[in-house]
């Protein structure tokens, strides 16, 4: 149940960041580094993004509440961020439950 529910949450994930909302950018990817003040995240298209990290950005993994200093290396992420200038700023940073890996894969039409 637990793993169902993990795929269930990481198809949302993903589908949110087809659908951007309030005016967010959301970056998704692996956690290349971290510091005190950003995340640098290889996306899936293989770039990489840095995202600054402020005293109100929020952590999660799954529905719990964590630490910046919870992300590791290695780490999926999907980052909910505000644009401000040239620089991103995270306001979320959402987690995915260990071992499990995201893909950008698009499936082709099915037949009718």
């Amino acid at each position: 149940m637990k793993r169902l529910f993990a795929i269930l949450l990481t198809i949302g994930l993903m589908a949110g960041v087809a659908y951007a909302h309030g005016g967010m950018i959301h970056v998704m990817g692996t956690v290349a580094s971290i510091t005190d003040t950003s995340i640098t995240v290889t996306t899936m298209d293989g770039k990489t993004q840095t995202v600054n990290l402020t005293s109100d950005t929020k952590y999660a993994r799954m529905d719990k509440s964590i630490t910046m200093k919870d992300i590791k290396v290695g780490d999926q992420v999907v980052i909910h961020a505000a644009k401000k200038g040239n620089q991103l700023i995270a306001v979320t940073v959402k987690v995915a439950m260990a071992g499990m890996k995201m893909e950008n894969k698009v499936s082709p039409p099915q037949p009718k």
